[in-house]
């Protein structure tokens, strides 16, 4: 890794002038954001710099027993204590996203820090706001490119188990348990350091996976229950709206994962589920194969993410954010049709 390489190098000469540091990461911070940030705070603060995570809002109580996460600042319940740290910090680092409006509630902020800007991600399409860029649309996830990069800092020594669990989770629930394409040999070597390391890989699923609430279970049969199949375009819909929600007490990371299910289905390609969320519908979009979800979701619903797995969002309603679906996929449908046979 020649260009991570000089990267880490420019990164140490840097680093030489104690800068006080906040890490960052995206908007509902998922495994892999929140991995990622506790992973190299941990190593961080162990080095002796001032650093500090700052996260756009909560994220799920699955992943809260990680190391560190009782240190995390919130932004949105601390909006001015959080500005006043990126006013004042000297390098601020983002974390599994590559756009300031990827981060909420932070954007303004981090728009307005003066401090020098390191990314590290693996999103397609990175926008150009950093000094330093570590983008790798190959990676599995942006806690695989965290290790790569301590590895080529020196620092991998002080990974400890905790650590190793933070950045091991992220790992794993970004290729869905090494299952997604993404998921390379280099992966598994890095998921084998780590479990050398101490991790404990069933314990950590256990923690990420089996920790459901009641309100999830009730969820995910309305989800399954109101799931359409519109088997010309081999799809499968999911959504839930917001009656469901108050019904079933819904909480932060209770539809983590509804999905997928659509995706296990035989004969299908491509899944989509939609919420409400923030005043408009949240939309999720996995595939199976091919078809790229990521240029759908940029092209038709203001998102984007991976080739296959991507978000959006959408002013409409259910009904209407469904039609508008229909309607693009229709353009698709052969290709759908073939991908869906080939497998």
């Amino acid at each position: 890794m020649q260009v991570l390489d000089s990267l880490a190098a420019e990164i140490k000469a840097f680093l030489g002038s104690q800068p006080e540091i906040i890490i960052t990461n995206h908007h509902n911070p998922d495994g892999d954001a929140v991995g990622s940030a506790i992973g190299l705070y941990g190593v961080l603060k162990q080095l002796g710099f001032k650093v500090k995570m700052v996260m756009p809002n909560d994220y799920a109580p699955n992943l809260k027993w990680m190391t560190h996460s009782e240190e995390v600042l919130i932004f949105d319940q601390n909006e001015g204590r959080a500005t006043e740290l990126m006013n004042r910090a000297q390098l601020l680092i983002h974390l599994d996203y590559n756009d300031p409006k990827r981060s909420g509630p932070m954007e303004d902020s981090i728009r307005a820090s003066q401090a020098k800007k390191l990314m590290i991600d693996h999103h397609q399409q990175p926008s150009d706001f950093c000094d330093w860029t570590y983008s790798d649309t190959s990676m599995s996830s942006t806690c695989e490119m965290v290790y790569h990069f301590l590895d080529a800092m020196g620092w991998t020594n002080l990974i400890d188990k905790d650590l190793a669990e933070a950045i091991y989770t992220g790992i794993a629930t970004d290729t869905g348990n090494f299952r997604f394409s993404s998921t390379s040999p280099i992966t598994h070597q890095v998921a084998s350091t780590l479990l050398a390391k101490g991790v404990e890989s069933q314990k950590v699923a256990s923690r990420v996976y089996d920790t459901n609430s009641f309100s999830r279970f009730q969820l995910l049969g309305r989800a399954l229950n109101g799931m359409e199949v519109w088997d010309e375009l081999h799809t499968a819909v999911i959504s839930l709206n917001a009656n469901d929600l108050k019904e079933c007490n819904f909480k932060k990371g209770d539809t983590e994962g509804f999905v997928n299910y659509g995706l296990s289905l035989e004969g299908i390609e491509l899944a989509a589920f939609m919420m409400p969320r923030d005043g408009m519908l949240k939309l999720s979009f996995r595939s199976k194969t091919t078809f790229d979800v990521n240029q759908f979701a940029r092209q038709y619903f203001k998102g984007g993410g991976h080739r296959n797995a991507a978000g959006g969002s959408s002013e409409l309603d259910i009904a209407g954010t469904k039609s508008k679906l229909l309607e693009a996929l229709s353009a698709y449908k052969n290709e759908l049709k073939a991908l869906a046979d080939a497998h």
